[in-house]
């Protein structure tokens, strides 16, 4: 439930920021730094949300694994009483059996059948577990590819809104002075910051 309202959030925010870009024009509107802000939390939030979840299956997975581990050592436990009591069974003298014995034998073969069938019950439970596990992990995955695809295309719009505002200021830098001299200063700047980032 936490992860799809995440995921809901982390949408609407992304299409208010694509919304917010593209103008009744066609022409596209830079991003503000908010905007960025904002996009980049919510991303964050779901890849921390879907970290929990993959650790919270993760342990779900070991708990199953465990409980798998004793029905097995369980089932083992009562084939050797099965096998235990019919040996008795070839092995007894054809002497008449008293009324205790007779219900003892009873009350083992119904506790035998109850333990059988919560054998039973405990092996459907966990083939259901397997499944939800595997879906939950198969939605999990394609949120996160989409949330990655997502990223792209605002990464790719990103580049393509600097690309068009260089532009702009380049041909508003061929008509006026001062807005050459200040793109001048600007390259100049960038220069000097990827120098001494090198």
């Amino acid at each position: 439930m936490e992860i799809s309202e995440a995921s809901v959030a982390a949408r609407q925010s992304i299409q208010a920021i694509v919304s917010a870009t593209r103008s009744p024009f066609g022409i596209p509107v830079r991003l503000g730094d908010n905007q960025i802000a904002d996009l980049e939390r919510s991303m964050r939030n779901l890849e921390l949300k879907l970290a929990e979840r993959e650790r919270m299956i993760g342990e779900t997975e070991k708990r199953l694994a465990e409980r798998e581990r004793e029905l097995y050592e369980l089932e083992a436990l009562l084939l050797a009483r099965e096998k235990l009591l019919a040996a008795s069974r070839q092995h007894a003298p054809a002497a008449p059996i008293s009324a205790e014995e007779k219900a003892a034998l009873v009350q083992l073969r119904d506790e035998l059948e109850r333990q059988q069938t919560l054998i039973t019950e405990a092996r459907q439970a966990i083939r259901d577990r397997e499944t939800f596990l595997d879906e939950s992990e198969a939605k999990l995955f394609e949120k996160v590819q989409s949330q990655q695809e997502k990223e792209i295309q605002l990464d790719q719009k990103a580049d393509d809104l600097r690309s068009r505002e260089r532009r702009l200021r380049e041909a508003e830098a061929r008509i006026d002075p001062s807005a050459a001299a200040a793109l001048k200063a600007e390259d100049e700047a960038s220069r000097v910051r990827d120098e001494f980032n090198e």
